[in-house]
């Protein structure tokens, strides 16, 4: 599964869920079931595949389980970087036991070299996909060509104006000079921007999860760019 970026397939298909366009698979009913009763939530998509492992000594099986929203996203980790070990093994365990008698080899794509090999609970790797923040991050790619020169128009800060620039979020506005970009982030302008930009970003917000205190609106240089960026 990949969540890296509103273009990923992966995201697309939970996207099309939350839309009520498609569903979870209905062999998955159980394990979801059992997950929201274990944890008061329930997943939005669930996907099984494998990955390599290292030197060449076969593939492990991986459960992706996506969350809708960034805070139950977070309860599945134990710091900002870690998975929670022990809720990836429990989710393991709830999955192979809402699935007693399925194929899991076969469910997961695994080579079936022995007829009646399986899939145990400790051999499956449990890692969660956060729905909210790729959405967000889409919201911001659906602001259009239009909008953008809309936004710049209102920006009032003419030649001291180069351009500005998308990076998975909202619109960073680059002047020519550093001691512009210091004077104008210290003013209230980008507030004015942010609140402009907000109304703009909104008409795209297809589920409602963007918040105006989510947007800030950066000031940058061309001097800065030049420098440091353009090599």
């Amino acid at each position: 599964m990949s969540f890296v970026q509103p273009s990923d397939l992966d995201y697309l298909r939970a996207k099309r869920i939350k839309q009520g366009q498609s569903r979870v698979d209905p062999v998955y009913d159980a394990f979801v079931e059992r997950f929201r009763e274990r944890y008061g939530i329930s997943p939005l998509a669930v996907t099984l595949d494998t990955f390599d492992r290292p030197r060449g000594q076969g593939k492990t099986p991986r459960l992706g389980v996506v969350l809708e929203r960034t805070d139950q996203y977070r309860l599945f980790f134990r710091s900002p970087f870690n998975f929670d070990k022990e809720k990836q093994k429990a989710v393991a365990v709830l999955f192979t036991e809402s699935q007693r008698g399925a194929d899991l080899r076969a469910m997961f794509g695994l080579p079936r070299r022995l007829p009646h090999a399986g899939v145990r609970a400790d051999e499956i790797f449990v890692y969660f996909e956060d729905f909210e923040r790729v959405a967000k991050w889409e919201v911001h790619d659906l602001a259009t060509s239009s909008e953008l020169e809309d936004f710049t128009a209102t920006l009032g800060i003419e030649d001291q104006f180069w351009c500005t620039q998308r990076f998975a979020g909202p619109p960073i506005v680059f002047v020519q000079t550093d001691e512009q970009a210091r004077s104008l982030a210290a003013s209230a302008l980008p507030l004015n921007w942010a609140d402009t930009y907000f109304e703009i970003a909104k008409r795209h917000d297809e589920f409602g999860y963007l918040s105006r205190a989510e947007i800030a609106i950066q000031v940058d240089s061309r001097e800065n760019f030049e420098a440091n960026y353009s090599r």
